[in-house]
């Protein structure tokens, strides 16, 4: 009789222990409280992605918790974990840099403080630096084109000034011929009929390259709006 009643009353110890464990629980659960946040919903490569949020810190040493954060990618990846140590306010932030290997999509921020957990996510995206360096090789390429035509008309500028030069030096003429104005012409004819005017073929030359630089302008602009509409 003596170990019925002895276990009936081990049972009832049990049970109250475990109620008063359930309320205790609940009652904590009732006074703490965890947030997160992003200080954008979208960021790209290269940003520094803010995290920052609060919760109920506790002045009791024994109830004073480091927020745990994991920072997971959209395939699962953990990008980033860490223990944060809140201030005497209850507010803590963390600051992660992105890079070139994240991947596109939604990442996901979850935090833990006690028995508590609050989660965000934020969305990253590589398209614009994708289209950054499509309108840089872009560039670089016409760069390259002008570079290569300016090349051809300096030459032929030169042959031009060449010419210039040897006409107002002087031609040496062959037999039966003599120089007049710039030209070799039969003996007997004073004027081959045609005039040099060397200020009129530098200004030919000077308007032929004026168009030939608003011409690689526009080719450039018309590129670098093509490849960046093209990225979108």
């Amino acid at each position: 009789m003596k170990r019925i009643i002895i276990f009936a009353l081990s049972i009832l110890v049990l049970t109250q222990a475990y109620a008063f464990s359930q309320a205790d629980a609940q009652s904590r659960a009732d006074l703490i409280t965890v947030s997160v946040s992003t200080a954008s919903p979208t960021y790209q490569t290269g940003d520094i992605v803010e995290i920052y949020g609060s919760v109920s810190f506790s002045s009791d040493p024994l109830r004073a918790y480091d927020v745990a954060l994991i920072v997971k990618a959209p395939n699962g990846n953990f990008i980033e974990v860490a223990q944060i140590t809140p201030n005497t306010e209850g507010y803590y932030s963390k600051s992660i840099q992105s890079g070139e290997s994240w991947k596109e999509g939604t990442y996901t921020v979850t935090v833990n403080y006690d028995i508590k957990s609050a989660s965000t996510s934020f969305a990253f995206s590589a398209a614009e630096t994708a289209a950054i360096e499509e309108v840089v090789e872009a560039a670089e390429e016409v760069a390259e084109a002008a570079e290569a035509v300016a090349g051809e008309v300096i030459e032929a500028a030169e042959e031009v000034a060449e010419v210039i030069g040897v006409a107002a030096g002087g031609l040496v003429c062959g037999s039966g011929t003599h120089e007049a104005d710039g030209f070799c012409i039969p003996d007997g004819s004073d004027s081959f009929g045609l005039s040099y005017d060397s200020a009129s073929v530098n200004g030919l030359i000077l308007t032929a390259s004026i168009a030939f630089g608003i011409a690689v302008a526009i080719i450039i602009v018309l590129r670098l709006i093509g490849k960046a509409g093209g990225s979108r």
